[in-house]
Protein backbone atom coordinates (compact mmCIF):
# COMPACT_ATOMS: atom_id res chain seq x y z
CA UNK A 1 0.00 0.00 0.00
CA UNK A 2 1.54 3.35 -1.01
CA UNK A 3 2.21 6.14 1.41
CA UNK A 4 -0.59 8.70 1.17
CA UNK A 5 0.45 11.85 2.99
CA UNK A 6 -2.46 13.94 4.21
CA UNK A 7 -2.84 16.86 1.85
CA UNK A 8 -4.71 19.95 2.94
CA UNK A 9 -5.63 22.77 0.63
CA UNK A 10 -2.37 24.57 -0.13
CA UNK A 11 -2.15 27.89 1.64
CA UNK A 12 0.88 30.14 1.49
CA UNK A 13 1.97 31.72 4.77
CA UNK A 14 2.34 35.47 4.80
CA UNK A 15 5.89 35.11 6.13
CA UNK A 16 8.47 32.39 5.27
CA UNK A 17 9.09 29.92 8.07
CA UNK A 18 12.30 30.23 10.05
CA UNK A 19 14.34 27.18 8.96
CA UNK A 20 16.53 27.45 12.08
CA UNK A 21 13.59 26.60 14.37
CA UNK A 22 11.60 24.31 12.11
CA UNK A 23 11.41 20.58 12.92
CA UNK A 24 10.86 17.78 10.46
CA UNK A 25 9.42 14.27 10.83
CA UNK A 26 11.83 11.38 11.01
CA UNK A 27 11.75 8.84 8.20
CA UNK A 28 12.63 5.22 7.69
CA UNK A 29 16.19 4.59 6.55
CA UNK A 30 14.98 1.95 4.09
CA UNK A 31 14.66 2.90 0.46
CA UNK A 32 11.24 4.05 -0.66
CA UNK A 33 10.31 3.23 -4.24
CA UNK A 34 8.34 5.81 -6.23
CA UNK A 35 4.97 5.26 -7.86
CA UNK A 36 3.10 7.33 -10.41
CA UNK A 37 0.40 9.67 -9.14
CA UNK A 38 -2.01 11.98 -10.90
CA UNK A 39 -0.63 15.16 -12.42
CA UNK A 40 2.83 13.77 -13.16
CA UNK A 41 3.94 13.66 -9.52
CA UNK A 42 6.00 10.74 -8.27
CA UNK A 43 4.83 9.46 -4.88
CA UNK A 44 6.82 7.40 -2.40
CA UNK A 45 5.79 3.77 -1.94
CA UNK A 46 5.94 1.82 1.32
CA UNK A 47 6.65 -1.49 -0.46
CA UNK A 48 10.33 -1.95 0.45
CA UNK A 49 10.72 -5.66 -0.25
CA UNK A 50 14.30 -6.40 -1.22
CA UNK A 51 15.58 -3.55 0.95
CA UNK A 52 15.37 -5.32 4.32
CA UNK A 53 18.96 -4.41 5.19
CA UNK A 54 19.42 -0.79 6.34
CA UNK A 55 20.91 1.41 3.62
CA UNK A 56 23.62 3.84 4.66
CA UNK A 57 23.25 7.38 3.38
CA UNK A 58 26.70 7.24 1.78
CA UNK A 59 25.65 4.30 -0.41
CA UNK A 60 22.92 6.29 -2.13
CA UNK A 61 23.93 8.47 -5.08
CA UNK A 62 21.44 11.14 -6.13
CA UNK A 63 21.59 11.65 -9.93
CA UNK A 64 22.00 15.11 -11.40
CA UNK A 65 19.85 16.86 -13.94
CA UNK A 66 22.68 17.29 -16.43
CA UNK A 67 22.79 19.86 -19.19
CA UNK A 68 24.50 18.16 -22.13
CA UNK A 69 27.13 20.41 -23.71
CA UNK A 70 28.54 20.05 -27.27
CA UNK A 71 31.71 18.54 -25.76
CA UNK A 72 29.92 16.16 -23.37
CA UNK A 73 30.46 12.43 -23.80
CA UNK A 74 26.76 11.94 -24.58
CA UNK A 75 26.94 14.44 -27.46
CA UNK A 76 30.22 13.21 -28.94
CA UNK A 77 29.53 9.47 -28.70
CA UNK A 78 28.60 8.31 -32.23
CA UNK A 79 26.35 5.63 -30.72
CA UNK A 80 24.37 8.16 -28.67
CA UNK A 81 21.23 9.86 -29.92
CA UNK A 82 21.63 12.71 -27.44
CA UNK A 83 22.72 16.14 -28.58
CA UNK A 84 23.93 19.28 -26.87
CA UNK A 85 21.20 21.25 -25.14
CA UNK A 86 19.34 18.23 -23.74
CA UNK A 87 18.68 17.95 -20.00
CA UNK A 88 19.14 14.35 -18.86
CA UNK A 89 19.28 12.16 -15.79
CA UNK A 90 23.04 11.72 -15.29
CA UNK A 91 22.64 8.08 -14.25
CA UNK A 92 19.94 6.76 -16.58
CA UNK A 93 20.67 9.18 -19.49
CA UNK A 94 16.93 9.69 -19.92
CA UNK A 95 15.78 13.08 -21.21
CA UNK A 96 13.96 15.12 -18.58
CA UNK A 97 10.98 17.36 -19.04
CA UNK A 98 11.85 21.01 -18.24
CA UNK A 99 9.31 21.55 -15.42
CA UNK A 100 10.53 20.87 -11.89
CA UNK A 101 9.91 21.58 -8.20
CA UNK A 102 12.90 22.49 -5.96
CA UNK A 103 12.70 21.16 -2.39
CA UNK A 104 15.86 22.60 -0.78
CA UNK A 105 19.28 23.82 -1.80
CA UNK A 106 22.93 23.68 -0.78
CA UNK A 107 26.22 25.07 -2.03
CA UNK A 108 29.10 22.89 -3.14
CA UNK A 109 32.62 23.65 -4.29
CA UNK A 110 34.57 21.45 -6.72
CA UNK A 111 37.83 21.45 -8.60
CA UNK A 112 38.45 19.48 -11.77
CA UNK A 113 41.86 19.14 -13.35
CA UNK A 114 42.35 21.03 -16.59
CA UNK A 115 41.99 19.11 -19.86
CA UNK A 116 45.36 20.19 -21.26
CA UNK A 117 48.76 21.07 -19.74
CA UNK A 118 48.65 24.60 -21.17
CA UNK A 119 45.34 25.42 -19.46
CA UNK A 120 45.07 27.18 -16.07
CA UNK A 121 44.91 24.82 -13.10
CA UNK A 122 46.69 21.90 -14.77
CA UNK A 123 48.07 19.38 -12.27
CA UNK A 124 50.16 16.55 -13.73
CA UNK A 125 49.43 14.33 -10.70
CA UNK A 126 45.78 13.99 -11.81
CA UNK A 127 44.31 12.68 -15.05
CA UNK A 128 42.88 15.29 -17.44
CA UNK A 129 39.41 16.42 -16.34
CA UNK A 130 39.61 14.38 -13.11
CA UNK A 131 37.67 15.56 -10.06
CA UNK A 132 40.40 16.67 -7.64
CA UNK A 133 38.34 17.69 -4.62
CA UNK A 134 34.84 18.68 -3.52
CA UNK A 135 33.53 20.22 -0.31
CA UNK A 136 30.53 22.07 1.10
CA UNK A 137 32.61 24.02 3.59
CA UNK A 138 32.87 27.59 2.36
CA UNK A 139 35.65 28.20 4.90
CA UNK A 140 37.88 25.50 3.43
CA UNK A 141 41.24 27.12 2.51
CA UNK A 142 40.99 25.56 -0.96
CA UNK A 143 37.65 27.30 -1.52
CA UNK A 144 38.96 30.66 -0.37
CA UNK A 145 42.07 30.38 -2.56
CA UNK A 146 40.76 28.65 -5.69
CA UNK A 147 37.11 29.76 -6.03
CA UNK A 148 37.84 33.49 -6.21
CA UNK A 149 38.98 35.64 -9.11
CA UNK A 150 42.69 36.49 -9.09
CA UNK A 151 44.06 40.02 -8.51
CA UNK A 152 44.36 40.46 -12.27
CA UNK A 153 40.87 39.12 -12.99
CA UNK A 154 42.06 35.55 -13.49
CA UNK A 155 39.18 33.04 -13.69
CA UNK A 156 38.87 30.75 -10.64
CA UNK A 157 40.30 27.26 -11.15
CA UNK A 158 37.60 25.75 -8.91
CA UNK A 159 33.81 25.88 -9.30
CA UNK A 160 31.11 27.18 -6.96
CA UNK A 161 27.71 25.56 -7.51
CA UNK A 162 24.17 26.15 -6.26
CA UNK A 163 22.40 22.80 -6.02
CA UNK A 164 18.65 22.19 -5.73
CA UNK A 165 17.22 18.83 -4.66
CA UNK A 166 14.32 18.65 -7.12
CA UNK A 167 11.45 16.64 -8.51
CA UNK A 168 11.05 16.77 -12.28
CA UNK A 169 7.69 16.15 -13.93
CA UNK A 170 7.28 12.43 -14.71
CA UNK A 171 10.73 11.54 -13.35
CA UNK A 172 10.75 8.36 -11.20
CA UNK A 173 13.44 9.67 -8.86
CA UNK A 174 14.64 12.94 -7.28
CA UNK A 175 17.53 14.75 -8.93
CA UNK A 176 20.06 17.44 -8.07
CA UNK A 177 19.84 20.46 -10.36
CA UNK A 178 23.22 22.23 -10.26
CA UNK A 179 24.02 25.75 -11.38
CA UNK A 180 27.68 26.63 -11.86
CA UNK A 181 29.99 28.65 -14.05
CA UNK A 182 27.97 30.45 -16.75
CA UNK A 183 24.64 29.16 -15.34
CA UNK A 184 25.34 30.32 -11.78
CA UNK A 185 23.27 33.45 -12.36
CA UNK A 186 20.24 31.31 -13.18
CA UNK A 187 20.71 29.49 -9.87
CA UNK A 188 20.72 32.79 -8.00
CA UNK A 189 17.55 33.80 -9.83
CA UNK A 190 15.84 30.55 -8.80
CA UNK A 191 16.90 30.96 -5.16
CA UNK A 192 15.69 34.58 -5.13
CA UNK A 193 12.33 33.72 -6.70
CA UNK A 194 11.77 30.89 -4.23
CA UNK A 195 12.81 32.92 -1.18
CA UNK A 196 11.08 36.24 -1.75
CA UNK A 197 7.76 34.76 -2.87
CA UNK A 198 7.37 33.13 0.56
CA UNK A 199 6.05 29.74 1.59
CA UNK A 200 7.75 26.38 1.31
CA UNK A 201 10.29 26.19 -1.49
CA UNK A 202 8.40 23.22 -2.93
CA UNK A 203 5.04 25.03 -3.07
CA UNK A 204 5.82 26.27 -6.59
CA UNK A 205 7.24 24.86 -9.79
CA UNK A 206 9.60 26.32 -12.38
CA UNK A 207 10.56 25.74 -15.99
CA UNK A 208 14.03 25.48 -17.49
CA UNK A 209 14.97 27.03 -20.82
CA UNK A 210 18.17 26.24 -22.71
CA UNK A 211 19.99 29.26 -24.12
CA UNK A 212 22.71 28.69 -26.77
CA UNK A 213 25.64 31.08 -26.45
CA UNK A 214 29.31 31.35 -27.33
CA UNK A 215 32.54 32.99 -26.29
CA UNK A 216 36.19 32.84 -27.31
CA UNK A 217 36.27 29.17 -26.23
CA UNK A 218 33.41 28.08 -28.48
CA UNK A 219 29.67 27.41 -28.37
CA UNK A 220 27.84 26.07 -25.31
CA UNK A 221 24.48 26.15 -23.52
CA UNK A 222 23.33 27.90 -20.34
CA UNK A 223 20.21 27.53 -18.22
CA UNK A 224 17.42 30.03 -17.66
CA UNK A 225 14.70 29.62 -15.01
CA UNK A 226 11.14 30.98 -15.12
CA UNK A 227 8.20 30.57 -12.71
CA UNK A 228 5.62 28.00 -13.82
CA UNK A 229 2.85 28.43 -11.24
CA UNK A 230 1.91 26.65 -8.04
CA UNK A 231 2.32 22.91 -7.48
CA UNK A 232 -0.73 20.74 -7.81
CA UNK A 233 -1.70 18.88 -4.61
CA UNK A 234 -0.18 15.58 -5.78
CA UNK A 235 3.23 17.09 -6.53
CA UNK A 236 3.16 19.05 -3.27
CA UNK A 237 2.44 15.84 -1.31
CA UNK A 238 5.27 14.02 -3.10
CA UNK A 239 7.64 16.90 -2.33
CA UNK A 240 6.66 16.84 1.34
CA UNK A 241 7.42 13.11 1.49
CA UNK A 242 10.85 13.51 -0.08
CA UNK A 243 11.60 16.55 2.07
CA UNK A 244 10.81 14.55 5.21
CA UNK A 245 13.25 11.83 4.10
CA UNK A 246 16.12 13.96 2.77
CA UNK A 247 15.68 17.54 4.03
CA UNK A 248 17.65 17.12 7.25
CA UNK A 249 20.34 15.06 5.48
CA UNK A 250 21.32 17.64 2.87
CA UNK A 251 24.83 17.94 4.32
CA UNK A 252 25.53 14.25 3.75
CA UNK A 253 23.84 13.73 0.38
CA UNK A 254 26.11 12.13 -2.18
CA UNK A 255 25.60 13.63 -5.62
CA UNK A 256 26.52 11.83 -8.82
CA UNK A 257 29.52 13.47 -10.50
CA UNK A 258 30.59 12.15 -13.91
CA UNK A 259 33.77 14.24 -13.95
CA UNK A 260 32.60 16.71 -16.54
CA UNK A 261 33.20 20.24 -15.33
CA UNK A 262 31.59 21.52 -18.51
CA UNK A 263 28.18 20.18 -17.43
CA UNK A 264 28.12 22.22 -14.18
Amino acid sequence: MGIKPQVNKLKEPTQPQDESTRTYPQSDEKALAPRQAAGGAMMLNSDTRGFEEPIEQGDLVIPRAKLVQPTSAEATDPMSKLRGGAIINSLTKEILRPTFVPLFYFKEYLRFNARKPDQPGWDASFAPGKLMWRTRDGRDPRVIEQCSFGPGGEIPIAITTLNFFSLFTDSPMPLILSFGKTSYGAGKSLLSLAKFRGGAMFSRQYKLSIIPTKNDKGEFFVLKVDPAGDCNPEMFAAAESYFAQFGMKRDTLKTHIDEEAESL
